[in-house]
């Protein structure tokens, strides 16, 4: 670290954080001696020294003290004496050479000791920078030894400097405990002021004595409510939020003119409570702090955390629309609004919002890879929902040069080369994923479902199932291979697997779900509509398994009005879902309810682009209200969807029969 000279990085290791009352050494006051030199002429010349010291005649100072060294060079407070006036004079090298010539004669010399020290510790912290060929923890346990080494005498008990000072570095080289009663001492006589403590409520803290801590925080707030953020720092890092927040208030009232940093961590704090219980608070302590800065953007992304805690979307929605407006990058403003935007399932609101986002220099400009990583795999998602393959890639290559060495981000980018119908692609980035995560089973099943769908079928599956071979007898790994072979067709081989699974874990509404689908694909609807009923009386409100079971029925024309209940029990559950209004549009199709049908599927389309089977029901119903122009623009979109679930030959047929040519 540049910038501090040793004399300046001594001068603060001496201060007791500038408070009135704290014990401080003059900056240029040299140390007094112990004992004097026995040569008269040697003492001469020392005295000659300080007069020139005080006189700011640095050379003559040095020449003097040169001098007296070489008239007694015997005498070790002379070595200390110079050792003491190098190190005021930032010359740190010659300063611990004098300091050790001075304990080589005098092992007991405190001002050798004490320069020793406080060298060491100026380069332990990183003040001044130290010698080449050493490290940190060398400095910092130098300097406890020479601290200590003098802890005793008297000059130590009347410096409060040098006390903190190895309090200091006791803290940080994990021996609080030692500091501990320094601190307690100094304490006693400073008062509840100034860094001894601040650094007091640290070593408990790092003991783990969090209440002791706590109560002498407490203590410097009454005296200095500046203490109050770091007692709520306390509180939160123990997970009280209720008494961080207290200590925040606390200390934004009892300011003249209460900080913004305090407000804001006032929020945060109540945020944090379990339920949404602070967001009311909240709203009310970030209502009046923007009153008087409409602008500020960390309040207004709290803002709209408290709205979204309280269930207000819309509010919430326009509270991070402001921060946005102030600071179109604030990255936890768009993550609050992308929020909001998928919990409504508008996939086009965030490709619009996060569009920037896969461009280098956006990303460079908005910081937090971590975060910028996130916010791409929301637009790559909602890219792929829209069917836009390509922008999709776009943003998962973008993530992965971020984070390349992320498996996650690398299932992810495969998964999006998949649904471009780029197998080879797919595999070759899942294989080099897996070259760094050779078991991470994300990345096994979408290689596989790669090298399947490019006609590599046999292969892929021995692959998967010998990658996955110590592990298949987990869900997880389970239901991988079962994927695998529902996509390679060996749909007894998914359900052999998962009901041997089943039967191990009966209660597992996951597993339950898996096999019941895997039952439907297959063909075995009786034993599909057995497992999902079963499912559904365990748990009613499981919107999944409602909406499978009634899509399955009416898909099939079976039992359609019991179908459309099942269906609007789960609409009931999870409002706006596209794949739940599908299925009941469809139920209503199937019904006859043709103009009932339009809005459910029009929702759905408009949501899912991607979706071939729902752009396919989507044409249906335009069709049957006389719109061929419009089904077959969606028949248009099926043929180049996912084409999960839809038969092509079919679709084409279809579209001719529209009277439009195949793509």
């Amino acid at each position: 670290m540049q910038g501090m000279t040793l004399a300046l990085a001594v001068l603060a290791l001496l201060v007791v954080a500038g408070e009135p009352g704290a014990a401080q050494e003059p900056p240029t006051a040299p140390a007094p001696a112990a004992r004097r030199p026995a040569n008269a002429a040697a003492m001469y010349e020392f005295l000659l020294a300080r007069r020139a010291e005080a006189e700011d005649n640095v050379a003559a100072a040095q020449s003097a003290l040169e001098r007296a060294v070489a008239l007694d060079p015997q005498a070790a407070e002379l070595h200390a004496e110079l050792a003491g006036f190098h190190a005021r004079q930032n010359h740190p090298s010659e300063a611990v050479a004098s300091a050790q010539r001075a304990l080589a004669l005098d092992p007991e010399s405190e001002e050798g000791h004490r320069i020793l020290g406080l060298v060491n510790a100026a380069w332990a912290d990183g003040a001044v920078d130290g010698p080449s060929g050493s490290s940190t923890d060398v400095w910092r346990a130098a300097a406890i030894v020479h601290l200590t080494k003098v802890q005793s005498a008297p000059a130590m008990a009347t410096d409060l400097g040098l006390q903190v000072t190895l309090a200091r570095q006791l803290i940080a080289a994990d021996q609080a405990d030692k500091a501990v009663s320094i601190l307690e001492r100094v304490v006693a006589q400073t008062g509840p002021a100034g860094e001894p403590i601040a650094m007091l409520a640290d070593a408990h803290r790092s003991l783990g004595q969090f209440d002791r801590a706590a109560a002498v925080l407490e203590q410097a707030a009454t005296a200095n409510p500046r203490y109050y953020l770091a007692l709520g720092d306390l509180y939160e890092r123990q997970r009280r939020f209720e008494d961080a927040a207290t200590a925040f208030d606390k200390g934004a009232k009892a300011m003249r003119t209460p900080g913004r940093e305090l407000r804001l961590r006032h929020a945060a704090a109540l945020l944090n409570l379990p339920e949404g219980k602070g967001a009311d608070r909240a709203v009310a302590g970030l209502t009046e702090l923007l009153t008087a800065a409409p602008k500020d953007v960390t309040g207004l992304y709290l803002l709209a955390q408290a709205h979204q805690q309280r269930g207000e979307s819309d509010l919430a929605a326009t509270a991070a629309q402001q921060a946005l407006a102030v600071e179109s990058g604030h990255l936890p403003s768009l993550t609050v609004l992308t929020t909001i935007y998928r919990e409504r399932y508008d996939y086009a609101a965030i490709a619009t919002l996060l569009g920037r986002l896969d461009t280098d220099q956006a990303a460079r400009k908005d910081g937090s890879p971590v975060e910028t990583v996130r916010l791409l795999a929301e637009l790559g998602g909602a890219r792929q929902q829209r069917g836009d393959n390509a922008g999709a890639v776009r943003a998962f290559e973008r993530a992965q040069r971020l984070l390349p060495e992320s498996a996650g981000v690398a299932g992810a980018l495969a998964r999006a080369h998949l649904q471009a119908r780029h197998y080879d692609q797919a595999e070759r980035v899942a294989r080099s994923a897996r070259e760094r995560a050779p078991n991470d089973i994300g990345l096994i099943r979408v290689e596989a479902i790669a090298g399947v769908r490019a006609g590599r079928t046999a292969a892929a599956v021995a692959a998967a199932e010998a990658a996955v071979a110590a592990r298949n007898g987990t869900p997880e790994g389970a239901f991988a291979l079962a994927d695998i072979y529902q996509e390679a067709k060996r749909h007894d081989a998914a359900i052999a697997l998962l009901s041997g699974l089943a039967g191990t874990a009966p209660d597992d509404d996951d597993l339950a779900f898996r096999l019941a689908a895997a039952y439907e694909t297959a063909g075995r609807v009786a034993d599909a509509e057995r497992v999902f009923r079963a499912l559904v009386a365990r748990d009613p409100q499981h919107a999944s398994a409602l909406n499978y079971l009634g899509y399955m029925l009416a898909n099939r024309g079976l039992r359609l009005t019991e179908a459309l209940v099942l269906i609007d029990r789960a609409l009931a559950a999870d409002p706006g879902n596209p794949a739940f209004l599908d299925s009941r549009g469809w139920a209503l199709l199937k019904l006859g309810r043709v103009a009932d049908a339009e809005a459910p599927l029009r929702s759905a389309a408009d949501a899912l682009r991607s979706s071939s089977v729902i752009q396919s029901h989507y044409a249906e119903v335009l069709a049957a209200l006389g719109k061929r122009g419009e089904a077959a623009d969606r028949l248009e979109l099926a043929l180049a969807g996912d084409g999960i679930d839809v038969d092509r030959a079919a679709l084409e047929r279809r579209l001719r029969q529209l009277g439009r040519k195949t793509p």
